[in-house]
């Protein structure tokens, strides 16, 4: 992406426990003030940010409580959008690798183990990838801000 496009962009470590989820929900949050986004764009937004943590801490680290995650933003133009990745150093999985083959309404899916929070990423952002560097997941997603 062109240095042109970047408006704003910024990065929080925080530690693999779910009351954390508010410290990235704020960062993000002021982060899109100036850009006046929907309520449904918010919402959207931290059903996707929460998903994407709470499976980091619960399956990617076990729920210990002493690993960290990185999540960082971009806030670019042309489109106006939102860009937020997240590395963590959890048990590597791509969940990319099962995103095209699920469906909301597939009569084969055990949401007790699995599948729902894939498909809740892939119906709420614009893209998403996955892939892995020095032993780390690293996903990110676009979002397209919409007022």
């Amino acid at each position: 992406m062109p240095k042109a496009d970047i408006k704003e962009s910024g990065e929080i470590v925080v530690s693999s426990q779910k009351n954390e989820l508010k410290r990235i929900f704020d960062l993000i949050h002021n982060s899109l003030k100036p850009y006046h986004p929907s309520n449904d764009f918010k919402l959207k937004l931290n059903l996707v940010i929460e998903e994407i943590f709470i499976n980091i801490v619960k399956h990617g680290y076990k729920e210990s409580k002493q690993n960290k995650v990185k999540i960082s933003y971009l806030i670019s133009e042309n489109p106006l959008a939102i860009n937020i990745r997240f590395i963590d150093n959890g048990i590597l999985f791509n969940p990319l690798k099962y995103m095209n083959d699920l469906d909301l309404y597939m009569d084969n899916i055990d949401y007790e183990k699995s599948g729902l929070g894939i498909i809740i990423i892939k119906n709420n952002v614009d893209e998403v990838s996955y892939k892995t560097k020095n032993n780390q997941n690293i996903l990110s997603f676009k979002k397209i801000i919409k007022d």
